[in-house]
């Protein structure tokens, strides 16, 4: 088991009246901001591209010729920034329209 990763709710939350391992390991995780996961560049594709996130982070998007940038949850918005840090939760899509390809980061927290 990962220490960032919530254990199943098979898994009993104390043992004999101790907190069991993989609970404590994930309470440490939580509570000393462990990262769920490493930051991963993002393949661009073909413009306008879309990507979705696949749990709550940040899109970190620099460089590039950025004309437009977009996040859909249930209601499309437009932003006025074509570069910076874009907060997402799951299922979020970001679309991003370019004439360049510009360099997405991905950073889940």
């Amino acid at each position: 088991m990962s220490y960032q990763t919530c254990p199943t709710y098979e898994q009993p939350i104390s043992v004999k009246g101790q907190t069991h391992t993989a609970w404590y390991r994930f309470f440490q995780g939580v509570f000393k901001g462990t990262p769920p996961g490493t930051e991963s560049t993002i393949s661009v594709g073909i413009s306008p591209f879309a990507y979705i996130a696949p749990a709550k982070g940040f899109m970190i998007i620099s460089g590039g010729s950025v004309s437009a940038v977009q996040i859909s949850r249930t209601i499309t918005t437009l932003t006025n920034q074509t570069s910076g840090i874009f907060p997402l939760s799951q299922g979020d899509t970001l679309t991003v329209t370019f004439a360049t390809p510009p360099t997405m980061t991905w950073y889940p927290t």
